[in-house]
C-alpha cells in the first residue's frame, strides 16, 4: 500500500522546459557555441544549476557563477509559468482525497515559491525540498529520501512523479516507485533508470477515490485509508 505522492516539479506540475532550454542556450551562446540534445537531457533537465555550470561551462570561472545565478533568478522570475496540462486536476483530486503530497526539485525555493504561487499551489503540498535542502541533487536519491521523512511516510510506500532521467535514477535509488512523464523518444531511457511504467500525459492518470486507486498507464497503485504515522486520510 502507497502512503503518500511526491511531485518533481519542473515538468512535472509546470511547463518550463522551454524556458530553461532557452536560457542554458543563451548563455552558450554567449560563450560561443550551442548545446546539444543529449546535453541538454544529461545535465540539463531534471539537474540543478550547479551541476550545469560544472559540467557545460566549465570556461566560467567560479567567481561567476553568482552573476549566472542572478541573471537565472531575473529570467525565471519574469516568466508567467503553466501547469502542466491536468496536474492540478490530480493535485487537487489527492489533496482531497487526503493523501499526503511533497514537492521535490533541484531547483532553487525563490523559483518553486514563484511558481506555486502563480498555480494557485501554495496549500496543496505538506512537504517542499528545494536545492539548498539537500548537499547533492539528482540523481542522488538524498531529496527523495528527505521528503519522505519529513512526511513521516517510508519511502517504498512513495509514489514519485518524475520526468526526467536523473528524477527516475534518484526515486528509484531512494526506493520509491516512480512513474515517469515522458515523449515516446524518451521511454526508452526512463524505463532503463527504472520508471514502473511512462505516460505521455496526466490525461493517461487517474484517482478513484472510492477504491482508493491511482492509475497511471496500464498500472494501478493501491493507498492506504489510514496510517498512524501520517494520521487519518
Amino acid at each position: 500500500m502507497y502512503e503518500a505522492v511526491l511531485f518533481d516539479m519542473d515538468g512535472v506540475v509546470v511547463d518550463t522546459e522551454q524556458s530553461v532550454t532557452e536560457f542554458w542556450q543563451r548563455l552558450a551562446r554567449e560563450e560561443g557555441y550551442t548545446l546539444s540534445g543529449p546535453e541538454l537531457e544529461r545535465h540539463v533537465f531534471g539537474h540543478r544549476a550547479d551541476h550545469t555550470l560544472r559540467k557545460l561551462f566549465p570556461q566560467i570561472p567560479a567567481a561567476r557563477h553568482g552573476e549566472v545565478y542572478r541573471s537565472l533568478r531575473e529570467d525565471q522570475e519574469s516568466l508567467r509559468y503553466r501547469a502542466v496540462p491536468g496536474a492540478r486536476r490530480l493535485l487537487a483530486e489527492l489533496v482531497a482525497a487526503g493523501v499526503p503530497l511533497a514537492l521535490v526539485t533541484g531547483a532553487q525555493d525563490w523559483k518553486a515559491a514563484e511558481v506555486l504561487a502563480q498555480l494557485d499551489l501554495r496549500d496543496t503540498f505538506a512537504v517542499r525540498i528545494c536545492a539548498d535542502d539537500v548537499s547533492l541533487g539528482k540523481p542522488h536519491p538524498a531529496c527523495y529520501e528527505l521528503a519522505a521523512e519529513r512526511l513521516g511516510a517510508a519511502i517504498r510506500h512513495c509514489l514519485v512523479f518524475e520526468d526526467a532521467v536523473s528524477g527516475v535514477s534518484a526515486a528509484v535509488s531512494a526506493g520509491a516507485a516512480c512513474v515517469a512523464l515522458a515523449v515516446p523518444q524518451r521511454a526508452g531511457q526512463v524505463l532503463g533508470a527504472g520508471a514502473r511504467t511512462v505516460v505521455t500525459d496526466f490525461g493517461e492518470v487517474a484517482f478513484d477515490a472510492t477504491r482508493r486507486t491511482l492509475r497511471a498507464g496500464a498500472l494501478e497503485f493501491a493507498f492506504a485509508r489510514q496510517s498512524h504515522r501520517l494520521g487519518a486520510f
